[in-house]
């Protein structure tokens, strides 16, 4: 039945521009509905008010003026659409819709025509347009207030006075904008604003209208871009007597009479036509003050609107990029949390002094000061306290889809399961009950332990197993991993629910490269290997310290900010064939409520703090899936890419785990090079060996620090992305240190034998050598090619912007 309906949708010209896949997501919106011949779909004076699109039969447009009889306005005939003046004026019906055959509609109800016109706000525009080409039939049915008030009802759709924050930035901006405001409050002409998009141009446009006209008069706004097509026959100044009258109804500064014309983007008009319109602007005697804006600097004025034009307009004010006066941005994001708490009726947030550093180290390039309050609307409707921090702030452009992508959840069976949750609820508690038992059997029996290969299993496979499968499949231990099912059941029950230390989400890097190194040392100094006890022990504490954390502190805090083994499966992952994306543009345009972040009532939000549309990077995705549960607009995609594709294209990614790849890097020498004289030097190789340990991973670390800079910038810079494309490498010195620890593999050789004069010869490698050999190989071919293909992109990026 939907395809019944997305086909006939697809007939309508009004909907032509929409997408097959969009078509079919707005049909289900719609309703069937049959009428016989003579039946009123709509009646003149109706309150209840909906949208209809006539797919067979014919009607006729029908109105009743004070009691005389009905006279047929117009005829509607299949792909005809009915019923948006009401919804766009919120007034009863005007006229009555009379089917003269039998009639086949779709009907969509006034909150789905909203959410229509949210969902693609090109079919406003749209709707615009239809209601100036059908100017001429309503003038000859309604009276010319009534007309004026239904086309300004469309052109007020946004309420400008709930709109604007009102905010201008600190005392200097704030008087700065109220000396102009005041100048302009009795104007001796119409007024230009310039300014780059999102400066607050039409905020301006509409507090000059205050001062001047109130906010009941008219404050009428049309859009440049579309002005030839939908404003240019209602420019026409009266060429005659006789065709004045005809003139005034269809004039488009009548229609803002006693009030204020803001056209938007007045350059984009064709120079015929602003011609055209600056012969009317000279002609329409002061019925309403015209504002136009454009987004240039005031010294090209003359060279991209033509000089007839520009006379008319008596004075120039320019609005300064937000990245020209950013003392005002402290200023601007607390009036906006403050306005917001009120609306909402809720605690005002504060920026923390993290957040506040990251808002003033943005440039704001793609949308001034609309950015900023996109920024901050969005942090205080995701911010669970009263701080917002670095967690809530979300920069720059969306995530982009780099490369060809297979979204598994095209799978209905998978779709299902992970937005079923069971299976991998299950998987989880198995997972968790498999941990508990073996600490159990590590503790109290061991011997078992032992002789079972169970111990040889958690150090000889486990252990090599995470370092081999992450940079393919991601995170995906993360996804059953015990550690967070039992920290996870803890906190549910006891949560004190603290805000995370400001140093701990700054520094978490040093925090996870510490533990890290301490772990790893302590695994090496105690022998830990071949000790099961102790092993038990390191499980536990490790426990222990997931779960206080758990309950001092929201979400899965432990995971992203201290866990030594998240780190480490962290960085493996970024570049892996595994990813979990959404459509920004749908996440953007469709979403108000953030189920991704917040979560709903069944399913928490994203443990590790992540928005969607912003991800774009896997080093702190855990696979939880529990985005593909909570989003309700099916944004959400679970993709399979090529290997490696991810690090040449980082933007957001935490700088700082620079420094644990240099930690990662800078332990294998200790580790290689001193293992040897373990047994030759026993009593005094612990202490040369810590000396050596701590002192390659902290000079790695410091060097990697060096370079990078983490946390200057949110963009990941060309050094960033030369220091993660060396992980390929530093995993497979893990990888080869870990095989040599892979039970049997120490005995096992494989060997070539040939017949030669002296008899059989043979020759055997280890089992070991071929696997580090293979380790390395892979290791630096693909360490190579990422560089080369960061190097390729970074160079192309550049070649891009000095050509523009």
């Amino acid at each position: 039945m939907i395809d019944d309906k997305a086909y006939s949708l697809s007939n309508v010209e009004l909907l032509s521009d929409l997408s097959s896949a969009e078509l079919a997501e707005l049909a289900s919106e719609f309703q069937w509905e049959n009428y016989a011949l003579g039946s009123e779909i709509i009646k003149q004076g109706q309150e209840e008010h909906a949208f209809y699109i006539l797919i067979k039969g014919k009607a006729d447009i029908m109105i009743r003026k004070e009691g005389h009889r009905m006279r047929r306005v117009r005829s509607l005939s299949p792909g005809d659409t009915f019923g948006e003046f009401s919804l766009l004026n919120g007034k009863a019906s005007a006229s009555t819709i009379l089917c003269l055959e039998e009639c086949q509609v779709l009907t969509l109800d006034s909150e789905g025509f909203a959410r229509m016109l949210l969902r693609w706000p090109k079919l406003y525009q749209m709707f615009i347009g239809r209601l100036t080409q059908n100017l001429n039939e309503a003038n000859l049915t309604l009276s010319e207030a009534n007309y004026k008030e239904i086309l300004r009802s469309a052109l007020q759709l946004n309420q400008y006075k709930d709109k604007f924050y009102g905010l201008w930035g600190g005392p200097r901006t704030t008087a700065e904008v109220e000396r102009k405001l005041e100048e302009l409050a009795q104007p001796k002409g119409h007024l230009l604003l310039t300014g780059e998009r999102g400066t607050g141009r039409q905020m301006m446009a509409w507090y000059v209208h205050q001062r001047q006209s109130g906010t009941e008069a008219p404050f009428v706004v049309v859009d440049g871009r579309r002005f030839d097509q939908q404003w240019k026959d209602l420019i026409m100044e009266p060429a005659s007597q006789e065709e004045s009258s005809v003139v005034y109804n269809s004039n488009l500064f009548d229609i803002a009479e006693g009030g204020t014309l803001f056209i938007r983007e007045i350059n984009l008009i064709s120079p015929h036509t602003q011609l055209k319109l600056a012969r009317s602007i000279n002609s329409q005697r002061n019925k309403c003050f015209i504002i136009g804006s454009l987004d240039s600097e005031p010294d090209d004025l003359e060279r991209i609107i033509i000089p007839e034009l520009r006379k008319c307009f008596a004075h120039t004010y320019e609005i300064t990029p937000l990245r020209k006066r950013k003392r005002d941005i402290p200023i601007l994001a607390q009036g906006f949390l403050e306005k917001l708490a009120q609306k909402n009726q809720r605690n005002v947030p504060v920026l923390n002094q993290e957040a506040t550093q990251l808002l003033l180290s943005h440039h704001y390039q793609q949308g001034n000061v609309s950015e900023l309050i996109q920024v901050i609307e969005r942090a205080f409707y995701i911010a669970e306290q009263d701080v917002i921090g670095l967690e809530q702030i979300f920069f720059g452009p969306t995530a982009e889809q780099n490369g060809h992508t297979i979204n598994l959840l095209a799978s209905p069976t998978l779709k299902g399961l992970l937005k079923k949750g069971v299976l991998i609820g299950w998987i989880r508690r198995a997972a968790a009950a498999l941990f508990i038992g073996l600490v159990l059997l590590l503790l109290f029996n061991p011997q078992v332990a032992v002789s079972t290969k169970i111990f040889a299993f958690v150090w000889g496979l486990w252990w090599p197993l995470l370092a081999l499968i992450s940079p393919f499949l991601g995170r995906l231990w993360c996804t059953v991993c015990p550690f967070s099912t039992i920290m996870d059941f803890v906190q549910k029950r006891v949560h004190m629910n603290r805000a995370i230390p400001e140093f701990v989400i700054k520094y978490d890097y040093i925090l996870v490269s510490f533990l890290f190194l301490t772990i790893f040392w302590v695994e090496v100094i105690t022998d830990m290997r071949f000790n099961p006890s102790y092993t038990a022990v390191l499980l536990i504490s490790i426990q222990v310290c997931a779960i206080i954390i758990a309950v001092l502190y929201p979400r899965h805090t432990w995971c992203r900010h201290f866990c030594p083994l998240g780190g480490f499966i962290g960085t493996a992952s970024v570049g892996s064939m595994l990813e979990v994306r959404a459509d920004p543009s749908l996440c953007l345009n469709k979403c108000t409520t953030f189920e991704c972040y917040v979560g709903t009532e069944n399913v928490p939000g994203c443990p590790m703090s992540q928005h969607l549309p912003f991800l774009d990077n896997n080093l702190d995705c855990k696979l939880c899936f529990n985005c593909v549960r909570n989003c309700p607009n099916g944004s959400v995609q679970v993709n399979l890419r090529l290997a490696g594709r991810e690090v040449w294209h980082l933007v957001r990614v935490n700088q700082g785990f620079a420094v644990f790849i240099g930690v990662m890097l800078g332990i294998l020498v200790p580790l290689y090079y001193l293992a040897s004289f373990q047994r030759i030097e026993a009593s005094s190789w612990k202490v040369w060996f810590s000396l050596f340990y701590w002192g390659a991973g902290l000079t790695g670390g410091m060097l990697a620090w060096m370079i990078v800079k983490p946390f200057k910038t949110k963009a990941a810079s060309l050094r960033v992305k030369l220091i993660f494309a060396f992980t390929p490498l530093v995993l497979a010195g893990h990888i080869m240190y870990q095989a040599a620890y892979i039970p049997g593999i120490r005995s096992l050789f494989l060997g070539i034998g040939y017949n030669a004069q002296s008899g059989l010869q043979s020759f055997y490698i280890s089992a070991t050598a071929i696997a580090n050999g293979i380790a390395l190989t892979f290791g630096l071919v693909l360490t190579g090619i990422t560089i080369a293909l960061v190097l390729l992109r970074t160079k192309e990026k550049r070649t891009a912007r000095s050509k523009n």
